[in-house]
């Protein structure tokens, strides 16, 4: 495309000769400027700045992993979180202190959290607690009870549902009113 440009092509005709847009032509003849080709980083870059415009300055950092020491040696309480270094840099009469969120973000960022990450570990299998019904040799079918339903214009119904654990099929009866002996049937 951008050799296309260099040639005399305009970019627009360019765009539609090569099927992407005018801003991807003009973004890559900006990125070549007055090199030549093969002097020029083709790679992909992410788009925006490489650090966020709203990112804790590094000096704030610092000083919010130094207060956190401090505070870990020499508090009353004993507290040395993000609530405790909050109040520490508004009573140090830090103007735009951060809030408590993102001093608990550096926290994390610098790796200065007391507890590890939560582990998450996956559910047992259905019916893990019969072994017929884990093994898949046996269903269970679960069974409820909705009750005094209103319909629209019409009486209170129960209705009972049900379930079957592996096969996922279900049913329901509607019922005047739910009891034992009409459920049991």
């Amino acid at each position: 495309m951008v050799a296309a440009v260099r040639h005399g092509a305009s970019l627009r005709a360019t765009a539609r000769r090569f099927g992407v847009s005018l801003r991807t032509v003009q973004v890559w003849v900006a990125r070549a400027h007055d090199r030549r080709l093969d002097r020029v980083d083709w790679s992909n870059r992410p788009p925006g700045c490489r650090t966020p415009a709203n990112r804790t300055p590094v000096r704030l950092e610092r000083q919010i992993i130094a207060l956190r020491d401090e505070l870990r040696e020499d508090s009353v309480l004993g507290e040395y979180g993000a609530a405790a270094i909050h109040r520490a840099l508004h009573a140090d009469g830090v103007a735009r202190a951060p809030s408590i969120r993102t001093i608990g973000r550096v926290l994390a960022r610098q790796g200065r959290l007391d507890r590890g990450q939560r582990v998450r570990r996956p559910p047992p299998p259905p019916g893990w607690h019969l072994p017929t019904v884990a093994s898949q040799s046996a269903e269970l079918d679960l069974f409820d009870v909705l009750e005094d339903l209103k319909l629209a214009r019409g009486p209170l119904v129960d209705v009972l549902t049900a379930i079957s654990l592996h096969g996922g099929l279900p049913a329901a009866w509607p019922l005047r009113t739910a009891s034992t002996t009409r459920i049991l049937p």
